[in-house]
């Protein structure tokens, strides 16, 4: 499964990807949400984490963009945010998003399990 995480901390990913690769999965990374709509656009991922505060574009406005596209409208985008998901969880469903994980309270090996769970789903399908 390919996954493209999309966030302007350096160590944060760096954490996920070392993370996540350990469990075979496949990682992209981007550090701005211009840079995370290219890659996106250009090569689809399976699944995508997205942070919310962001230079270029902020995570609200990258997602709205994703689910405005054919080629990445059916892209899960799970919003991985340190804002409390009562500050932007109901705008995130609104706009199409998958799932709201705040980085405080899910350790890298709980989205690693989320991940899991979705590929095996769609290994069924």
């Amino acid at each position: 499964m390919r996954v493209l995480i999309i966030d302007d901390e350096d160590d944060v990913l760096t954490m996920y990807k070392e993370r996540l690769e350990a469990d075979k999965f496949e990682i992209e990374t981007a550090s701005n949400g211009q840079k995370g709509l290219d890659l996106a656009f250009a090569n689809p991922p399976d699944v995508i984490l997205l942070d919310i505060i962001m230079p270029k574009f902020n995570g609200l406005d990258v997602l709205q963009m994703l689910k405005s596209r054919t080629e990445t409208k059916d892209v899960p985008v799970y919003l991985l945010t340190n804002l409390p998901e009562e500050a932007s969880g109901e705008k995130a469903k609104q706009l199409g998003a998958a799932g709201y994980l705040v980085k405080a309270n899910n350790e890298p090996s709980t989205v690693a399990n989320l991940l899991k769970g979705l590929a095996s789903a769609q290994k069924r399908e």
